[in-house]
């Protein structure tokens, strides 16, 4: 699971955070495979496609489906990365010691958000029980009502 968690989660929050670095992925359909993360590093005198001073050269999209190889400038380097049988934090730990990337530290606007969407969410957990309990108790009340007329019903008879 933690290659495919790492894949689902990690990745994303680090194309959102690196829109100009090319991520791709190939995934294999044989199990038993190697799971390898491969880190491709470019010189940095190599040309960029933007003037952003993070874009990588000729980035494109993560989920691009071609096979065919990129036009990006050739790697000076390749780190790898064994996935197999390692949690999707010890594969983020390990890809953060390679590449020496930082953690964004959130900014009091988005610690604000997550602190409102926290209560929002303990508000509906305690909304979702008193309703549940709501419906079980009418439920409950409708029941007694169809067994009472089931036995009106069965003495006028």
């Amino acid at each position: 699971m933690g290659p495919r968690k790492f894949w689902r989660q990690e990745l994303i929050r680090l194309k959102y955070h690196n829109p100009a670095v090319s991520m791709t992925v190939e995934r294999s359909t044989v199990q038993h495979d190697s799971a390898t993360m491969s880190i491709h590093f470019t010189s940095e005198n190599a040309p960029q496609t933007s003037g952003s001073a993070t874009s990588a050269p000729n980035a494109t999209s993560s989920t691009s489906t071609d096979k065919a190889p990129s036009n990006a400038a050739p790697t000076e380097r390749v780190e790898t990365i064994d996935m197999k049988f390692k949690s999707s934090n010890e594969i983020l730990k390990e890809f953060m010691q390679v590449t020496r990337a930082m953690p964004v530290e959130a900014t009091a606007e988005e610690r604000e958000v997550m602190r409102s969407l926290e209560e929002q969410r303990i508000r509906g957990e305690r909304d979702s029980k008193l309703s549940l309990e709501v419906r079980q108790k009418k439920k409950r009340e409708e029941a007694i009502l169809a067994q009472a007329k089931g036995e009106v019903t069965v003495a006028a008879q």
